[in-house]
């Protein structure tokens, strides 16, 4: 165990969902200090009592990809405009959109916060991440790399090995991460992804850093159904 980060857990990603958010933290240390690994919106109900609660709570949290779709889209898409984020249902833009319609303050807050995240954080050798970001650790801080920061995932090793670095296997870090769902969190070497799906009917999940032990709560119905 690494008693310096014994009470550091990194949440995956919420997707909307503040319900089930409400009902992990009830789970974890009262002053648990919490890292998000973003997605903090879309799909799920309420985005904006999400992205609220962990602005407002000072918490640290990583740029996610649907973070930057509400950061390039929200206002044009409530100014009717049509894009892939509102017209693709499972994008989850429509959701967000509902979520905000008529809080122009609030929005305004809530994208220049977001326009403030980082794409990653490095606490030892824990490298944490929204994607799968490992095959690009040396060129973390390269902004030409910042889109492969929020979309890569394991299974795109047909489509973007090219784009890896040849070496990233060997890297005596471990990579946390979300952005890839499935049922448990997938582990291998160097990277772990904690993304287990809870907007999908799943889990949210949180990771305690000091002694890697998971904390899950199962999807609070109450954030995908009106």
């Amino acid at each position: 165990m690494n008693d310096t980060l014994e009470n550091t857990y990194v949440i995956s990603d919420i997707h909307g969902c503040y319900f089930s958010l409400l009902d992990l933290i009830k789970k974890l240390p009262s002053d648990a200090k919490l890292i998000f690994v973003g997605d903090l919106c879309d799909r799920g109900l309420y985005s904006k009592e999400v992205i609220e609660y962990v602005k407002s709570n000072n918490h640290t949290c990583i740029l996610g990809n649907h973070d930057f779709y509400m950061i390039e889209h929200l206002k044009e898409c409530l100014n009717g405009a049509k894009v892939r984020w509102n017209i693709k249902e499972y994008m989850g833009g429509r959701e967000t959109i509902a979520n905000y319609k008529g809080d122009n303050l609030i929005i305004e807050e809530h994208i220049s916060w977001l326009k403030t995240l980082p794409q990653y954080i490095q606490i030892e050798k824990y490298f944490i991440t929204h994607a799968f970001c490992m095959p690009y650790y040396k060129r973390r801080d390269d902004k030409e790399k910042s889109h492969a920061m929020m979309v890569n995932r394991v299974s795109d090793e047909e489509e973007w090995l090219w784009d890896w670095e040849e070496n990233w296997k060997d890297y005596d870090l471990l990579n946390i991460y979300g952005h890839e769902n499935s049922d448990e969190i997938v582990k291998s070497e160097n990277y772990l992804c904690i993304d287990t799906g809870c907007v999908y009917g799943n889990k949210l999940t949180a990771l305690n850093l000091g002694n890697l032990k998971v904390t899950q709560v199962v999807l609070n119905k109450k954030d995908i159904t009106i």
